[in-house]
């Protein structure tokens, strides 16, 4: 049983992938055992640093194609059911998954298992960018719904299930989009060194951190995300979440920027009138509680 592994999704900029693994490996993560570090690569355009290729279990995904918009909750869930293999005799204890322009802190590693001593899911600062999972965390929480099938609102989704099946086990710290949920003593994870983060006029007044793009590669592969697949994925976020609380789907309230109101009486995903299907049978027979989180079962 590994102490921690850690997977980290990528798709193109393999620069800004090698200086990720730079900052990992000069953090303290270096200093714990019995650890594993994967990369699930997404496009035929990669390379590894040579210094990495002794410590890194690279997992091509050869099957998507390179002109495909990406599917990052299969990315998470390929994570998770890798990594723990079986929930009920999991083959590590802590997993952690990262986009592939996470920062970390330089204490990352010991801040998280601090913050792992009260809580089963953390989430570092920028959505997605950092999370981390015992296996007590999947069985409660589920796994993340493939049917987000690019980029956008997967997230949200996954942690208004947590805030419904895992309340007082997760803390949430997503201050990029304001969803926050027990993170009042949270500890420093990913941060903003070396990445194109700015202060604008948004929902936090006029330092509200937001996320630009690093490069003009990085703006192309934003700039194929967006339209359709985006108008899409709000289309199934509202129909999912629609009538399971006094207000409808909305952004604003739902997607980013949670009211206390929201956090204190959260969504009853039972009143969907989209049902979840188990896809990976061996793994989500494991999960709690099928039928109230409104599988089909």
């Amino acid at each position: 049983m590994k102490f921690m592994k850690i997977y980290i999704v990528t798709y193109r900029r393999s620069d800004i992938l090698n200086d990720t693994l730079t900052r990992l490996f000069n953090s303290d993560f270096s200093k714990y055992d019995n650890t594993e570090v994967n990369v699930i690569n997404n496009h035929s355009s990669f390379y590894l640093n040579e210094e990495f290729k002794d410590k890194v279990n690279v997992l091509h995904n050869v099957l998507r194609p390179d002109w495909s918009n990406g599917n990052l909750a299969e990315n998470w869930n390929q994570a998770l059911i890798n990594g723990f293999k079986d929930l009920n005799n999991p083959d590590c204890e802590y997993l952690v998954t990262m986009q592939n322009d996470t920062s970390v802190h330089p204490n990352w590693c010991s801040n998280l298992l601090k913050m792992h001593k009260k809580f089963n899911f953390v989430v570092g600062r920028f959505g997605d960018n950092l999370v981390s999972y015992t296996p007590e965390a999947v069985r409660k929480i589920g796994i993340w719904d493939e049917n987000f099938f690019g980029v956008q609102y997967k997230e949200a989704d996954y942690w208004i299930r947590a805030l419904i099946h895992n309340k007082d086990k997760s803390c949430i710290n997503d201050t990029l989009h304001g969803l926050e949920l027990n993170n009042e003593n949270a500890l420093e994870l990913d941060i903003t060194e070396g990445r194109n983060f700015v202060k604008e006029d948004g929902f936090k007044g006029d330092d509200t951190l937001k996320r630009k793009a690093d490069d003009l590669e990085h703006q192309e592969i934003w700039s194929t995300r967006s339209g359709l697949y985006k108008e899409y994925a709000w289309k199934y976020f509202y129909e999912k979440w629609k009538n399971t609380w006094i207000h409808e789907p909305q952004k604003n309230g739902w997607v980013k920027q949670w009211s206390k109101d929201f956090v204190n009486n959260p969504p009853d995903l039972k009143r969907s009138r989209i049902k979840n299907v188990i896809k990976y049978l061996y793994f989500e027979k494991d999960v709690e509680d099928l039928h109230l989180k409104n599988y089909l079962v």
